[in-house]
């Protein structure tokens, strides 16, 4: 299992970092096509959110013993989500989405603003040394310089059940917009890594958005459990 780091840690050494730039580049390299992607996926709205000719046929399965929720059961994690979300993956994922997003969901209710959505990403950081908190710093900074009206509420240490076992998890949440004339959004990202992968969940909502879908989000985020 990944090795857990206080989140507030004090800085390595500039030796230290510039023995580590290889692979920190190469971390960057991957994280930036999920980040990129995200945001497309994160950023629109209607039908062009979701195109229907990606050809990855990755699926999972819906599964429900509560009229109000479906559990999404992929190979390595469960997700459960409200059952009028509209659930996307393999062919009905955003066209020329990357093999790490798995599928997405977004609300079948819109919003009279934005269409509040979600998706799960997945990658291998097998062979890479750093740590949680220095990639949700990254993938933070990334959003920072790419948004405009950053404003960054914080992170909270979380626990992910793994296969029965609790893992920590990284919960943070930001708010911005990608264009200037549009509102802002508000954005909640939960990172957790287990076995050699990491899993992101990236969702996102309208500034004011109702209440109920919120607390929806927010409890589809606490139901995340890797396998």
């Amino acid at each position: 299992m990944h090795r857990i780091y206080m989140f507030f840690t004090k800085s390595r050494s500039c030796a230290n970092i510039l023995q580590n730039r290889f692979i920190y580049t190469k971390i960057m390299t991957k994280l930036s096509k999920i980040i990129i992607t995200s945001l497309a996926i994160l950023s629109l709205t209607g039908c062009s959110l979701f195109s229907s000719d990606k050809t990855t046929s990755t699926t999972g399965t819906a599964t429900s013993t509560n009229p109000n929720k479906v559990t999404y059961n992929a190979s390595n994690f469960s997700i459960t989500v409200p059952r009028d979300w509209e659930i996307l993956d393999g062919t009905k994922l955003l066209a020329g989405s990357p093999i790490s997003v798995v599928v997405a969901f977004k609300n079948n209710i819109k919003n009279k603003k934005f269409i509040a959505n979600m998706n799960v990403s997945e990658y291998s950081t097998k062979g890479q040394k750093t740590t949680q908190e220095e990639m949700v710093k990254s993938m933070k900074d990334n959003f920072k310089n790419t948004l405009i009206d950053f404003i960054d509420s914080g992170d909270t240490k979380v626990n992910v059940n793994a296969g029965g076992t609790p893992t920590e998890a990284i919960l943070t949440t930001f708010s911005g917009k990608s264009d200037a004339i549009e509102d802002s959004k508000k954005f909640k990202q939960l990172y957790v890594e287990n076995n050699n992968t990491a899993y992101i969940i990236t969702t996102s909502y309208s500034a004011d958005e109702d209440p109920e879908v919120v607390a929806k989000i927010e409890e589809t985020i606490n139901s995340f459990e890797l396998k």
